[in-house]
């Protein structure tokens, strides 16, 4: 690939570079509504919590005026999410080049077979990019859904018991105790495994400059215990609210709790001034997908797209 083709990419040092990544996210959210960027700044917050001040593979390219016209993210080895301004949409090809040959770079441990990008559905010229790049549809990944702020038809609420109230002045410990609750019972999805989520991660939210605990509500059972919570993330500038993450204690599930949290975060985010409100989840849980049904519109998807990786020379 012609070394011209792209900027030299800036990769994730720390702490100072948080803004301007924060800042992509921002941009790039109003820019391609109303498709879907792949970062809201809150995805951004949410996936580099507790590893702020930490090098990422996170990757950005700057334009001419010293902004980020793309960001790419290695997640996982041969797991790639990219996004670019759509002003520059003509640098998403030789990007999927770059960020193939660093793949086919990747230590022999490390190197996957094949390289995996995430693409939505309603977005053509990036389905047109990623084929032009040689990938190709590889199945399903995520269900999308949006609710304009305007709407407050549906307004579930709390079952008898259970009141809502955000985390301000939250214990830390009692805020990640109910978030490892929903996400170490995870047995219906066929997953595994218990939430290592901390009180000391937690906190580290604080620190990412876009959390607000007045948008994280949580629903609490009579005796005190937190029992469902959903995290809002705003952004006046795009005037889109997003949810990362939404979660109920196994025990209360199938009390509609995840509505009616939901719903009181969003009504803060009308308040504010946002007019769209957007959550998703992976295509697999039906449960969830059933739930946001209820009070949102399902407006996209998301597929893996592949494009095998050979071995170096």
């Amino acid at each position: 690939m012609p070394s011209r083709a792209i900027p030299e990419p800036i990769r994730y040092g720390g702490r100072a570079d948080l803004p301007q990544f924060l800042a992509f996210a921002t941009a790039s959210t109003a820019a391609r509504a109303p498709l879907r960027a792949l970062w809201h700044p809150g995805d951004l917050a949410w996936q580099l919590r507790g590893r702020y001040d930490a090098p990422q593979a996170l990757y950005g390219f700057a334009d001419e005026a010293g902004g980020l016209a793309a960001i790419a993210r290695f997640q996982a080895p041969g797991e790639l999410l990219l996004e670019v301004m759509p002003a520059r949409d003509a640098m998403t090809a030789p990007l999927l080049d770059w960020a193939v040959e660093k793949a086919r770079r990747a230590p022999p441990a490390v190197r996957a077979p094949a390289l995996r990008l995430t693409v939505f559905e309603r977005d053509e010229a990036r389905r047109e990019a990623a084929a032009a790049a040689g990938f190709a549809p590889a199945g399903p990944a995520g269900v999308h859904f949006e609710r304009a702020l305007t709407d407050q038809t549906s307004d579930p609420a709390p079952p008898p018991g259970v009141r809502l109230r955000d985390c301000v002045g939250i214990d830390p410990e009692a805020r990640a105790e109910v978030h490892r609750a929903a996400w170490s019972a995870l047995g219906h999805l066929g997953i595994e495994g218990a939430s290592t989520f901390s009180a000391a991660l937690y906190d580290s939210l604080e620190t990412s400059g876009v959390y607000d605990a007045a948008l994280d509500m949580v629903a609490e059972a009579e005796d005190g215990t937190l029992v469902a919570n959903c995290l809002a993330w705003a952004d006046p500038v795009s005037g889109v609210g997003t949810f990362e993450p939404v979660g109920v204690h196994p025990d209360f599930r199938g009390r509609g709790l995840a509505g009616a949290v939901m719903m009181a975060a969003m009504r803060r985010l009308s308040g504010a001034g946002h007019q769209v409100a957007r959550v998703g989840t992976a295509h697999f849980n039906a449960a969830a997908i059933a739930s946001y049904a209820k009070s949102f519109e399902l407006v996209d998807r998301s597929g893996n797209w592949e494009r095998p990786i050979a071995a170096p020379d």
